[in-house]
This record gives structure tokens, C-alpha cells and sequence, in this order.
């Protein structure tokens, strides 16, 4: 429930002056995806399914990939033995890794008498549209929206506005082509004649692909299944047969119905800066294409993968940063829906995932993820740190627990977040030595830091240990909630008093957080998972006393490195960081520099920096779509934090933006919270409180604060005000001078 209300700018412009198909317009139903750029006069339509694999391939696991066995390979220094442990399956001599599919294109060659002048996307519909001039029509506007409920994207343009369709499946484009000889994938049939243009792929292990499109009352694009090549085709074919004599509005009415019904629910901002309020709204939008509620849990590049190339990094699922943060924003956008296809699909790999603990770590009552998977939690490759990297296991349990908490579903805590995050502590403790009454984690690893080197890993990595003592924190927190399993609590308790909270070491200011023993953040690094108890793990009470000169110091070491080996995905997580730290004007600098430097026309995200001078990490064009959206988690942060049990309002807004608001933002414990300020100071607060429960609210204003509720008004100056709410019930604040 949104208490006030913003209006927003829903349609966006869009750059009609494209070589590149993430230049484009994305569209999506969260499962059937395209992309529409142009060339001249012609509309060039990119296609793709977010669950379009090639499953073959990926890693042989065995008993031979055991932890006890990688550790004493690694103490002992035998490196080339140790990634011998991993191997990758192999077909006409080569790795084979299980791969999202490029699908292929359309391109719309219009009349020569028509010509390209602008594009438009209104975001509110997700609907997109391409207006052109004709010398004796004037102008005239296409409209095209992918069908939320069927696998067809609708355009407004019938044949007689149309010179040609050529059809460019994936096998059409060399990089592509390569890949499909070398690992035994047939050529596609191409279709053509009767007014349907379109081809069939064949895989060797999945089911045929049919992509059809047909230009009657409107131009329809379809893509379907089937266990044969002709019941792909014919599936394709009775989709647009039902479909075509439609008229497009009728056709796209209720995919307008529920895209307008997800933004009435999501959270609103209004800042004086046009670029951020468009990086907002977009990543919600892309949030929502990559993840829609009922559809696929986000990958890389959602079900938009180029057609020119086979997917970046297998367009699959790295669970080391890459999922969560296209997830980010789902909770304070009021968005929490969209976290459930993850949720589902993790749920369906449990099985493998105990197996895979077991075959590990021996542990019979476990889970283990990985780094990278495909959609059947198959590992993609034999990156032996990512492999080790529990830590992949207990993110998702992070991203879990705050469902729970921003929903306020004790249910759902209790019933899937505990027992998921026990299996995973579990495993952490088969991967612990005891001695001398502490508990180290002998053989752990920061993400990414030194690759798969003989330098890659350490004891007792902070990332690891912040890990562990979030899972020890909730799962007490809950097992006392509840009065369960108090023996298991006990073990739980003991592990959390004996294993340090993080490893530090001496820096150049003093005491600081290190990445594991004896290594300092040496170098610039893109993942930041030493700060992970800063965001997004909350373990370290920032105002605490004998944390404060260590997040100092740290702070400083990081920020003295600089971003000289960052990529796109790490410009929103250090927004965040700065912001949780106190670095107001810093957090929105890493927003901007995040646009210039890693944002092609349309807002899409690059992995590499777009031109030199900011980072090594540059040239290439591969979209990942986790800094696009996680850019909306960092702005919305700038709105309002939920810290260590507690909400803040505005804590990070720089004090140059005089005049801002945001309404309808989700904080822990299932409020909704709407604020203005104005000339700097902050007007008015509304909390509607969903399921009723205690608020915790550090006071927003400078000192003393009226508070009304149920009618009555009552001043105080206490710097956090605690209430106990009523489901339903909205309090309104104000400054009381």
C-alpha cells in the first residue's frame, strides 16, 4: 500500500541510432524475450527463451572430488593435482559445458517510403514503440508487446507496411556456427513461403525449437517446443493460427492489465537527477522481465541472449554475486513475488543438493551449491574455488531469511528458511578443524581474488566467516523463537563463540579487515565480499564501538585501491557499501560513473568498461543484466536502509538533492514507507504496517517529532522510536517544528 503517491515518467525515449542488438528495446514475459533495434529502415527483432538449453556436458562428479582430499592437496601444495580432482566431460575431445542458447533474429525491412524517426518504451505497459513518416501517411506508429501469458510477441505492422522478413537463425552468424559443428548440433531448417517465415533447430539432447513469425492482421513471432521437429513446428503454427485474426489492442489488453497492476505496486522515487530515476525504473522493469513472478529464476542475461554468439559465462546461474543481485531490489521495490521462481527451482534441485554434500563432505544431512550451474543445478565447470565456495549456499539462504523478514512470514521461516539453513551450516562444519577450543576453517576462499590459482585461497576468509555467523545469528534467533532443537542450538552457539567473526590484520591506518589470514586487500578487487558483513549480510553493528576504527581503516584501504579492476556489477554494491557507511555523495558518484562508463545506449549493463582510463577490465560488449537491476537496489538505498533490526529514512540522499520522495518502499517487518523532503529538511513519513509487529525507526528528523495514530497525536525526541504496530494501521510523522 502505497500511503502517498508519486507519478513517474513511465515512457522513456529510446536511441534509434543502434549497431548492437542490447542497444535495443527489451521485451519479455519473463520466460520468451526480444530485443528490437534498427538499421536504417529496418527493424531488427532479436529473440530468445529464458529456458532454452543445451544440457550436455558440464562437470564429471565423483568420490574423487572430495573436500578432505582437495585440502591435503592444497596444504601439501600439489596444485596441478589438486584441479585434477575436476574434470569436465568431454565430447569429440573437447570440455563440454551446458550452455544457454542464442535463438536468432528477424529483420523487418519496411517500405522504402517509410523511414525510422523515433522509439519509445512505455514501461507501464511494456509496450514499445517505433514511430516513422510517409510522405503521404504522415506519421505513423508500431507498437509491439510480448504476450505475458503465451510465447508471441505482437507487432502492429501488417505486409502492407512490410518489403521483406529475412530470417537469421544463430546457426546463420560464424561464432555460432563453430560451436554448433564442433559439439554436433544440426544446422536448422529455415521455413519460408505463405506468409510464415521462420526455422526449426534440432538439439541432441533437448527438445526441438520451432520459431515461427507471420504477418496477417498483425505481425505475430512465436517460439515453441516439441519432442520432434514437426511438433515444434505445428505447436508454432497453431499458436499464431489462434492468435492472428486478432485485433493487437484486444490481443495485448491483458498483458497491459498486469504489467499496469506490478508498477501500482511498486515502490516509487522522485529525485532531481532524470538519469537515476531512468536507471530506477528500468531495473525494476528488467527485474521483472528476468524474473517474473511464475516464471524462470534470473540468469546472466535473462531470456535476452544475443544471437550473434554463444551466451557469455553460459548465460547460467553464478551464485557468488551475479543471481542476487538481480534480485535486490525485489524487496524494498514491494517486489518479493519475484523471488519465488529462484526459490522454486532451488526447492527442486534439494535432492542433488544433499547428494552433493554428502559426496563432498560426507555430510548426510546437507546442502552444497556452486559458483555456476545451469537450470538443473548442474555444475558448469570445474573452477575449483567456486567449487569450494559453500558461501554460494548460504547467500541464498541470506536471500531467503530476508524474504522472510520483509514479508513478514513466520511460516516460511520456520518451515523453509531454517531447515535450509541448518543443511547448509551443516556442511560449513564439515569443513571446520577443531582445536584447542576454535573452530577454523582451514581450506575458504574470497570470491574471485587470485581466480583458481595457487594464491586463491586461505585460512579463515572473512567472506566465509561472515558466512558462517549469519547462519549461527538466525538460526538462534529463530531456534529460541520457537523453542526448537535447543541441543542443535547449543552446538550453534558454541561454534559462534569460538570462531572469529572476521580475519583482520595491520594496514596502513591500523587494525583492518583482511580478505583471509595474512592476505590484505592487496589489489583492486570487483568483488567485495570482504565488506560482505557491511552489505549484504548486516553481521558488523556499524555504531558499535570496537567496530568502528576497524570499518574505518577498512574503508580506507578499499577506497585507496581504487576501481581499477572493477567491473559493471561492482558499481551498485559499492553504492551500497559507501551508503551503509556514511559516504552520502560517494554512493550516488558510483551510480554515475556505473551509467557512464558501464551503460550502453538504453541503459543495458556491460561486464567490461565501455572505453579506457577507469578499470582494466575493458573493450568487448557482453551484457549481464545483474548491474542494471542491482542499480535499483542502490538507489533505493539511498531512500532507506534497514540496519541491524532498525530503518532509516534518507540515510544516504546527498544533501544536494534539496527536494526528493519516495512512496510505497518495503522495509523489514512488512511496512510500507512513503517520505518527502523539501529545502533540505524532511516534511512528512507515512508507515503503513502490513501485518502489524514492532517498528524500529531511528527518528529521520533533526530532534523532536510528532507522531499521530488512530487519531491521537503524542511528540517525542528519542533518537529510535520503537512501536508496537496493528496490521492495517498507518502512523504518520512529521517534524514537530
Amino acid at each position: 500500500m502505497k500511503v502517498t503517491e508519486i507519478n513517474p515518467n513511465y515512457c522513456l525515449d529510446w536511441p534509434i541510432d543502434t549497431d548492437y542488438c542490447h542497444h535495443g528495446i527489451p521485451l519479455s514475459n519473463g520466460r520468451f524475450g526480444a530485443l528490437l533495434w534498427f538499421q536504417e529502415n529496418t527493424i531488427m527483432v532479436t529473440v530468445n527463451r529464458a529456458d532454452y538449453w543445451d544440457h550436455r556436458g558440464g562437470m564429471l562428479w565423483n568420490e574423487q572430488c572430495h573436500f578432505y582430499r582437495l585440502r591435503k592437496l592444497l596444504e601439501a601444495g600439489a596444485y596441478a593435482e589438486a584441479q585434477e580432482l575436476f574434470q569436465i566431460e568431454q565430447i569429440n575431445g573437447q570440455e563440454k559445458k551446458p550452455t544457454r542458447m542464442p535463438m536468432g533474429r528477424f529483420e523487418l525491412k519496411l517500405k522504402d517510403e517509410l523511414q525510422i524517426v523515433s522509439a519509445h518504451l512505455d514501461l507501464f505497459h511494456a509496450e514499445a514503440s517505433i514511430v516513422c513518416t510517409h510522405p503521404d501517411d504522415g506519421e505513423i506508429t508500431f507498437k509491439a508487446t510480448l504476450l505475458i501469458d503465451e510465447p508471441v510477441l505482437a507487432f502492429s505492422i501488417n505486409s502492407r507496411w512490410l518489403d521483406s522478413i529475412t530470417v537469421r537463425p544463430a546457426y546463420a552468424f560464424p561464432e555460432v556456427k563453430t560451436y554448433f559443428d564442433q559439439f554436433d548440433i544440426p544446422p536448422p531448417r529455415v521455413v519460408q513461403g505463405s506468409g510464415q517465415e521462420g526455422w526449426i533447430q534440432e538439439l541432441p539432447a533437448d527438445p526441438a525449437c520451432a520459431v515461427l513469425a507471420e504477418a496477417s492482421e498483425n505481425l505475430l513471432v512465436t517460439s515453441h517446443y516439441g519432442e520432434t521437429k514437426k511438433a515444434a513446428w505445428a505447436a508454432a503454427k497453431d499458436q499464431l493460427e489462434a492468435l492472428k485474426e486478432t485485433a493487437y489492442e484486444q490481443l495485448t489488453a491483458p498483458t497491459k492489465e498486469v504489467w499496469s497492476r506490478l508498477w501500482k505496486k511498486t515502490a516509487d522515487i522522485r529525485i532531481p537527477d532524470e538519469e537515476i530515476g531512468t536507471m530506477y525504473y528500468l531495473g525494476i522493469y528488467k527485474m521483472l522481465g528476468n524474473s517474473m513472478p511464475g516464471g524462470i529464476a534470473p540468469t546472466l542475461q535473462g531470456p535476452w541472449v544475443e544471437e550473434h554468439r554463444m551466451a557469455p559465462w553460459s548465460g547460467d546461474y553464478h551464485f557468488n554475486i551475479n543471481v542476487q543481485e538481480c534480485l535486490w531490489p525485489a524487496y524494498a521495490s514491494n517486489h518479493l513475488e519475484s523471488l519465488l521462481p529462484l526459490f522454486n527451482m532451488i526447492d527442486s534441485w534439494k535432492p542433488l543438493l544433499a547428494e552433493r554434500a554428502k559426496l563432498f563432505t560426507g555430510e548426510e544431512d546437507g546442502y552444497q551449491m556452486v559458483h555456476a550451474c545451469d537450470d538443473r543445478g548442474k555444475v558448469i565447470g570445474k573452477f575449483w574455488t567456486g567449487i569450494i565456495d559453500h558461501a554460494n549456499t548460504s547467500w541464498v539462504a541470506q536471500l531467503m531469511w530476508q524474504y522472510g523478514q520483509y514479508a513478514r512470514d513466520e511460516e516460511f521461516l520456520l518451515r523453509e528458511v531454517y531447515p535450509f539453513m541448518k543443511k547448509t551450516l551443516n556442511v560449513f562444519i564439515r569443513m571446520m578443524e577443531f582445536k584447542d577450543g576454535i573452530y577454523t576453517l582451514s581450506v575458504s576462499i574470497s570470491p574471485e581474488y587470485g581466480g583458481a590459482g595457487n594464491e586463491a585461497w586461505g585460512k579463515n576468509s572473512t567472506f566465509f566467516l561472515t558466512n558462517v555467523h549469519f547462519l549461527c545469528d538466525k538460526i538462534l534467533r529463530l531456534a529460541t523463537r520457537y523453542q526448537i532443537d535447543s541441543d542443535y542450538a547449543e552446538k550453534v552457539r558454541k561454534i559462534r563463540e569460538n570462531l572469529p567473526p572476521y580475519t583482520t590484520g595491520q594496514g596502513a591506518s591500523g587494525e583492518e579487515i583482511y580478505l583471509w589470514e595474512g592476505q590484505p586487500l592487496a589489489e583492486s578487487h570487483r568483488h567485495h565480499s570482504h565488506l560482505g558483513g557491511i552489505y549484504p549480510f548486516d553481521t558488523i553493528p556499524l555504531e558499535d564501538e570496537k567496530h568502528k576504527s576497524l570499518v574505518r581503516h577498512s574503508y580506507q584501504t578499499w577506497v585507496a585501491k581504487g576501481m581499477g579492476a572493477w567491473t559493471g556489477w561492482s558499481m551498485p554494491w559499492a553504492s551500497i557499501l559507501h551508503g551503509r557507511m556514511g559516504g552520502k555523495d560517494m554512493a550516488y558518484t558510483c551510480l554515475k560513473l556505473l551509467r557512464e562508463f558501464f551503460m550502453m545506449p538504453g541503459f543495458a549493463t556491460r561486464h567490461n568498461a565501455q572505453y579506457p582510463g577507469f578499470t582494466t577490465f575493458t573493450g568487448g560488449d557482453v551484457m549481464q543484466l545483474e548491474a542494471a537491476i542491482a542499480a535499483s537496489a542502490a538507489v533505493l538505498e539511498l531512500f532507506v536502509q534497514c540496519v541491524q533490526g532498525e530503518i532509516r529514512l534518507f540515510p544516504a540522499l546527498p544533501d544536494r538533492f534539496k527536494d526528493a520522495a519516495f512512496a510505497g518502499i518495503r522495509a523489514e517487518g512488512a511496512f510500507l514507507i512513503s517520505g518527502s523532503r523539501s529545502n533540505g529538511r524532511i516534511d512528512s513519513i507515512s508507515i503503513y504496517s502490513e501485518k502489524g509487529g514492532t517498528l524500529r525507526l531511528k527518528n529521520p528528523f533533526s530532534g523532536k517529532m510528532m507522531i499521530e495514530r488512530k487519531g491521537v497525536k503524542r511528540e517525542t525526541d528519542a533518537s529510535v522510536i520503537e512501536l508496537e504496530t496493528s496490521a492495517g494501521e498507518t502512523i504518520h510523522m512529521r517534524d514537530f517544528h
